[in-house]
C-alpha cells in the first residue's frame, strides 16, 4: 500500500493525540511534525474538521479491529464473546483516551468524512454481532437492535461517568468490575426474556454464573 502524505498526515494526528485532545490539536504542528507546508492538511482534507473527522476515523478503524480480534478470541461462547468486547471498549478508552472522546464526541460528526462513517459502522456491526448471538430464539430484528444500543448506552455511560469521576467513591468495585456486572445484568435479562415479551420463556430458569 502506498504510503500517502494523507495517510502520514493522520497518523501524526493520531500521535499528537496520544497527549493532548483534539481541542489542543494544531494543524501547524501536525504538518511540523512530517516537515511539510503548514497548508498540506487543508490541501489533502479541505478544513480542520474534515481532518479531524478522518482522524477519528482512522483510530476507530483500529480500535474496531482490535475489538474484533478479542471477540474472535474469546471463543465460541457469546457471554464470554460479550466481556471480551467490553475489555476491548475498555482499553480503547484507557489507551487512547482522546481518540475515543474525539470519535464519539462532539467536536465531529459521522458524515464530515466517510472514513470515520465507515469506521462506526464496522464496530456496531461487531456489537450487534456480538449481541444478537446472546440472544434466545424468537427474538425479532428490531429487539436486537434496541439491545444492541442498551448495552451501548450502559458501557459508555459508566466508562463515561469514571473517566469524569462521577460515580461516587462509596461504591465498591473499579469501574472494569462495574461494567462486566453491569453486561451480566443484561444478559440474564435477555436470557429472562423479560422486557422483550418472549412467549415461552420461563423467567425463573438459572441465570448464567457472573463474570469473576
Amino acid at each position: 500500500m502506498t504510503d500517502t502524505l494523507d495517510e502520514r498526515l493522520l497518523r501524526a494526528a493520531l500521535e499528537l493525540l496520544r497527549e493532548q485532545p483534539a481541542e489542543r490539536l494544531s494543524l501547524r504542528r501536525v504538518a511540523q511534525q512530517l516537515d511539510v507546508s503548514h497548508q498540506a492538511p487543508y490541501v489533502h482534507f479541505g478544513n480542520k474538521r474534515r481532518f479531524l473527522a478522518a482522524v477519528a476515523g482512522t483510530g476507530l478503524q483500529g480500535a474496531a479491529a482490535e475489538a474484533a480480534a478479542a471477540v474472535e478470541a474469546a471463543g465460541s461462547d457469546p457471554r464470554c464473546r460479550l466481556h471480551a468486547l467490553t475489555d476491548a471498549y475498555l482499553r480503547f478508552v484507557r489507551e487512547r483516551p482522546h481518540v475515543h472522546d474525539l470519535a464519539y464526541g462532539p467536536t465531529v460528526d459521522k458524515a464530515d468524512h466517510p472514513r470515520l462513517q465507515q469506521a462506526a459502522a464496522d464496530y456496531w456491526r461487531l456489537l450487534r454481532g456480538t449481541v444478537a448471538a446472546c440472544q434466545p430464539e424468537g427474538v425479532e430484528e428490531a429487539e436486537v437492535l434496541r439491545r444492541c444500543a442498551a448495552t451501548w448506552g450502559t458501557v459508555y455511560g459508566i466508562a463515561r461517568l469514571t473517566t469524569l469521576h462521577q460515580i461516587p467513591a462509596s461504591v465498591p468495585v473499579d469501574r472494569d468490575g462495574l461494567l462486566h456486572e453491569a453486561v451480566d445484568v443484561l444478559h440474564r435479562g435477555w436470557q429472562a426474556g423479560d422486557s422483550a415479551g418472549i412467549p415461552g420463556q420461563d423467567p425463573s430458569s438459572p441465570s448464567p454464573p457472573g463474570r469473576r
